[in-house]
C-alpha cells in the first residue's frame, strides 16, 4: 500500500472530570504525539484532528457538558485546546460519555475520508451502573449504544482507552467500553500503556488509510467513481470471491496491528506489531459497505 493516500480524520473524546486528575497529563501528552507523529511520518496527503472534551450534566456539573472543536487540517490549534484540557468537577461517578459519542457524530466528517474516534475516560456513560442519577441514561437521551453504531454506520471506528484504576472501580465501565469499541469495529485499551499509545493510535491510522486503498482499488476495477457506484446492488458472494482475486492478483496487500507472536524476545515492549496480510473476503465485505454508505450521501 502506498505510504500517503487519502485522508484522515481523527477526533479525541476526552473526560475532563475531576477523577482524570491523575491521567490528564499523560493524555494531553499522548494525544500530542500521536498527531505529530501521524503528520511526521506523512501517513496520509491530508490530516484533520478534532477534540471533544466532556464532563457531566446539570445538575451535576454546571460549567459544561460538552466542548467541541471542531475538525481542522490546523492541527496547531487543536493542539493549543489539547494543552488546556482540564480535569475538574463531574458531580457523581458516571459521566456524559453518550453525549460527547452524539457529539463526535455530528462532527463534519469528510465522506472521503479514513475516520477515527479515540474515547478517553475513566468512568462509564449514564445508565450502565446502579446508583447513578441518571439510571435509564442521560437526561438528554443520548445512548451510547445508539451512538457506537450510528459511529460504525457513518464509517467512524471508535477506540477507546481505559484509565485504570479508576475505571476498574465500576461494574460495567470496562465492559461498556469495550462495548463502544467493538460495535464501531474499534478496540479497547488500557491507557496503562500510554507508552505504546502512540504507536498503536498511528498503527490504527495506517490500517484505516489502507482500507481507503482497497475501496480506491475496487473503484477503479469497476470503472466508476464514489458516486457511481451501485450502491442497491447485491454482491454475492460469488462477486466478492471474484474481486478478492482481482486484487489479490494486483499484489496489493494491507497492514494491520496484530498481536505479537509467543516467540517474540522478552525484551520485545510492545505487544501488537505492524503486519502486512493477504486482501481477504472480509476485507471487500466491509470496503463494500462502506462504498455503498458514501455513494449514498
Amino acid at each position: 500500500m502506498s505510504e500517503k493516500i487519502g485522508q484522515l480524520d481523527l477526533v479525541f473524546v476526552v473526560d475532563n472530570t475531576g477523577s482524570m486528575g491523575p491521567y490528564i497529563n499523560t493524555v494531553k501528552t499522548k494525544i500530542l504525539e500521536i498527531i505529530r507523529t501521524i503528520k511526521k511520518e506523512e501517513l496520509c496527503h491530508r490530516l484533520r484532528v478534532g477534540l471533544v472534551s466532556y464532563r457531566d450534566h446539570p445538575p451535576e456539573e454546571t460549567t459544561y457538558v460538552t466542548q467541541k472543536y471542531e475538525l481542522s487540517p490546523d492541527t496547531s490549534k487543536i493542539e493549543s485546546y489539547v494543552m488546556q484540557m482540564d480535569a475538574s468537577g463531574g458531580g457523581d461517578g458516571p459521566e456524559a460519555v453518550s453525549t460527547a459519542l452524539q457529539v463526535m457524530n455530528k462532527m463534519e466528517f469528510l465522506n472521503e475520508s479514513a475516520k477515527i474516534a479515540v474515547l478517553i475516560g475513566d468512568a462509564p456513560p449514564h445508565g450502565v451502573e446502579s446508583g447513578d442519577r441518571w439510571p435509564k441514561g442521560t437526561p438528554d437521551g443520548a445512548k451510547w449504544e445508539k451512538e457506537a453504531k450510528n459511529a460504525f454506520e457513518k464509517g467512524i471506528v471508535i477506540h477507546t482507552v481505559g484509565c485504570f484504576p479508576e475505571i476498574a472501580s465500576y461494574d460495567n465501565a470496562v465492559k461498556t467500553y469495550e462495548r463502544i469499541a467493538a460495535d464501531s469495529q474499534g478496540r479497547f485499551f488500557p491507557l496503562e500503556k500510554a507508552d505504546l499509545l502512540v504507536n498503536i493510535i498511528t498503527g490504527i491510522a495506517v490500517e484505516e488509510i489502507d482500507k481507503l486503498a482497497i475501496q480506491k482499488t475496487i473503484l477503479e476495477d469497476m470503472g466508476v467513481s464514489m458516486n457511481e457506484f451501485p450502491a442497491d446492488e447485491e454482491f454475492t458472494d460469488e462477486k466478492i470471491s471474484e474481486i478478492v482475486s482481482k486484487i489479490q492478483a494486483k499484489g496489493v496487500k494491507k497492514r494491520a496491528m496484530t498481536a505479537r507472536p509467543a516467540s517474540a524476545p522478552a525484551a520485545a515492549k510492545e505487544d501488537l506489531m505492524m503486519e502486512e496480510q493477504e486482501i481477504d473476503e472480509a476485507d471487500i465485505r466491509e470496503a463494500v459497505r462502506q462504498l455503498k454508505s458514501k455513494s449514498r450521501k
